[in-house]
């Protein structure tokens, strides 16, 4: 299963990829998913990632997600001829991606400025924390303190605010770098010179946080935590059935029509409460009452199928191990073997003329 890896859209792309932790390598990965040479290059004592828990045989799950499809080579970068093997690999690279900070790379002549000089072909990728605001360039951050500064945690959890329960910007900063470098190399194709990408996991943040940017500035009201549910929408979130709970999502009157026919309670289309979706925000508590009401007799399963037929968007609420028996999902989960298990991951969400790209690791 797969496309064959000279059927990628980047086979031939030699990348240097000198990164560690999640996002940037996660950069790495996508590019090599699609089919371009990634040389992983770690320090002496092993990417960070390979000690993050859960851990099997020399790598940990995160590492292994975001350094698939890759090669791997130890470079000690504080020794004169490990720097001078890595100007060798640059000279015949495509593209070099990195999160070392601005200061270390400068120390190593790894910078903008310095690698366009030697190089002009290549193409620069960089990732920081906190993006190119001097007073900050060279800080270090994490995904959950840059979700706190960005106002996603703020906005995150019931009564109490919460990290989002997977890492959005580690994962988010590393597919916008893949973008430039796909536009870079692109733009290459047409002029001959590399250029320079850079983002950050705060710009990301930033990014994330634009609907509540403008919805204040509308409104003049402070941002709130939602829980399951949504500020813009109204019926939306984790609703209680007779077993479990089922997730609700109503973007607009036709949906919410659909929903109070599939639940017998149509009559409510014409109560001035219910009747927009600024009424039903207005009114969520009252409303969100008679849904649970409602949907009390009902199993998980037996309500899901009522609306599947209703043609209203919900479904079940599980865990992303539950991903590991669901049909729907077991084309893009990849077998591959990690110190001698067999273990499923996710392929790249991209099928490229009816296929996702194959993974393989270690290389």
């Amino acid at each position: 299963m797969g496309l064959p890896e000279h059927a990628l859209p980047l086979a031939g792309v030699v990348v240097v990829d000198l990164t560690s932790n999640i996002a940037a390598p996660f950069t790495g990965a996508i590019l090599a998913d699609l089919g371009a040479e990634v040389i992983h290059v770690e320090p002496p004592a092993g990417d960070d990632a390979r000690r993050m828990s859960p851990t099997q045989g020399d790598g940990s799950a995160y590492f292994y997600v975001v350094n698939r499809n890759k090669t791997f080579i130890t470079l000690d970068l504080r020794v004169p001829k490990d720097q001078d093997a890595l100007f060798e690999m640059l000279a015949t690279a495509d593209v070099f991606v990195s999160n070392l900070r601005l200061h270390k790379l400068t120390q190593i002549g790894l910078d903008e400025s310095a690698l366009c000089a030697r190089f002009p072909e290549l193409i620069t990728a960089y990732l920081n924390a906190y993006g190119p605001h001097q007073a900050e360039v060279n800080q270090a951050g994490y995904d959950g303190v840059v979700q706190a500064r960005t106002g996603i945690i703020g906005v995150t959890g019931g009564t109490e605010p919460a990290r989002a329960g997977v890492s959005v910007l580690d994962m988010g900063s590393g597919m916008w770098l893949a973008i430039g470098v796909l536009s870079a190399l692109y733009q290459r194709s047409l002029t001959g010179v590399g250029s320079s990408i850079a983002t950050s996991l705060f710009e990301t943040g930033v990014m994330w946080s634009a609907y509540h940017l403008l919805a204040h500035q509308f409104t003049g009201v402070a941002s709130t935590r939602s829980g399951t549910g949504h500020p813009a929408f109204e019926p939306y979130g984790l609703f209680s059935t007779r077993d479990g709970q089922v997730m609700i999502g109503v973007g607009g009157d036709a949906v919410f029509s659909r929903l109070m026919g599939a639940l017998g309670k149509s009559e409510l289309l014409s109560n001035s409460r219910f009747a927009s979706n600024s009424a039903r925000i207005a009114n969520r508590e009252e409303l969100n009452k008679i849904i649970s009401m409602a949907l009390s007799s009902y199993s998980s399963k037996e309500a899901i199928a009522l609306f599947r037929i209703a043609d209203v968007p919900a479904d079940l609420l599980a865990l992303p191990e539950d991903l590991l028996h669901d049909f729907a999902a077991s084309a893009q989960l990849t077998e591959i073997v990690v110190n001698e298990q067999m273990v499923k991951m996710p392929a790249l969400p991209l099928r490229i003329n009816g296929e996702y790209p194959p993974i393989t690791f270690p290389s």
